[in-house]
């Protein structure tokens, strides 16, 4: 029976090799493939992000900043978070929102890509080592 792997969503970015450098030193993706200035794909485990130039059309910035987002499930969502604070803590205020749990029984994390494309980061708040 067919039975899917995982997806990739494609993400329009002002500058690739900037946002390659978040998504790798901050969110410790992996660089899988990449033609420099214009696409790179990543993946961390089996979640992956595809990054294509928006060749400075400034209107598909803006709708990604603020129309389009990604959840990423995840296992130990606690540890993810103690991993990936060090890097995070360097990033400017409003763009990381810290472990919380959600009314709907999720519980999440919250980052803005540097274009503002916004990453949730979430498990079901029963199956979390510290809820």
């Amino acid at each position: 029976m067919p039975q899917l792997a995982h997806i990739t969503p494609i993400v329009p970015v002002s500058d690739i090799e900037a946002t390659v450098s978040f998504y790798t030193d901050t969110l410790d993706f992996k660089l899988v493939s990449h033609t420099h200035g214009t696409h790179a794909v990543l993946m961390r485990d089996n979640a992956g992000i595809s990054l294509v130039h928006a060749g400075g059309d400034e209107r598909t910035l803006e709708a990604t900043r603020h129309n389009i987002s990604a959840y990423v499930w995840v296992k130990d969502l606690d540890a993810l978070w103690r991993d990936l604070k060090p890097g995070l803590n360097a990033l400017p205020q409003g763009r990381v929102r810290a472990p919380f749990t959600q009314d709907y029984g999720m519980r999440e994390f919250h980052v803005k890509d540097p274009d503002g494309f916004l990453l949730f980061f979430g498990e079901d708040a029963g199956t979390t080592g510290d809820a």
